[in-house]
């Protein structure tokens, strides 16, 4: 196989299972920024985020030289990524402080500085925000908006029906909306 970038996921996953690495790389690399998005969502902790996707790819890898090759490989793979961020979150007491993460910031007023500054400040209200919501709105969030999966992917990773998505992420959302509301965040 010349251009494993074009070869269905299925076919990567085969070839992986087989012990082939460049396969299995070029689903890493396919699916690498969505599990890191995913991973920060569900654990709440950027900084942890690609270690945890590391783990959770190596653990991939090593499943699909034992098993059949999965119908929704990114689904599948996904769902590893949220396990092992739900095992870090649960087996970690660390809470990241706001005053920690911007110690390091300069005292420039120039403009690329403060939208800088600014941009932190929402991913931080907003990461925050998310953290303070259940496990499963957490999962769904993280799942269709920071991992970018449809409703059929987040459905087959939840291992749950369609139409049960789309409600639990309405309501995740509308739980998201009112903490920020009710902490003053507007999103100009």
């Amino acid at each position: 196989m010349d251009d494993r970038n074009e070869a269905p996921d299925a076919e990567l996953a085969a070839l992986a299972g087989a012990g082939d690495t460049a396969a299995f790389g070029a689903l890493v690399k396919r699916y690498q920024v969505a599990a890191v998005r995913l991973a920060t969502i569900i654990s709440g902790s950027p900084d942890e985020a690609p270690d945890i996707v590391q783990e959770a790819f190596v653990k991939a890898y090593r499943a699909l030289g034992s098993r059949p090759v999965p119908e929704m490989v990114r689904s599948w793979m996904l769902r590893i990524v949220a396990n092992e961020a739900h095992n870090s979150r649960r087996g970690s007491e660390r809470r990241i402080r706001r005053d920690d993460r911007y110690a390091g910031w300069s005292g420039s007023d120039s403009a690329d500085t403060m939208t800088a500054a600014l941009s932190a400040v929402e991913a931080g209200t907003l990461l925050g925000a998310n953290g303070r919501l259940s496990v499963r709105d957490r999962e769904v969030i993280g799942y269709r908006y920071f991992a970018g999966l449809s409703e059929a992917e987040t459905a087959a990773a939840v291992g749950t029906a369609m139409g049960t998505v789309k409600s639990r992420t309405a309501r995740a959302l509308e739980r998201l909306r009112k903490d920020l509301h009710a902490r003053g965040w507007s999103h100009g």
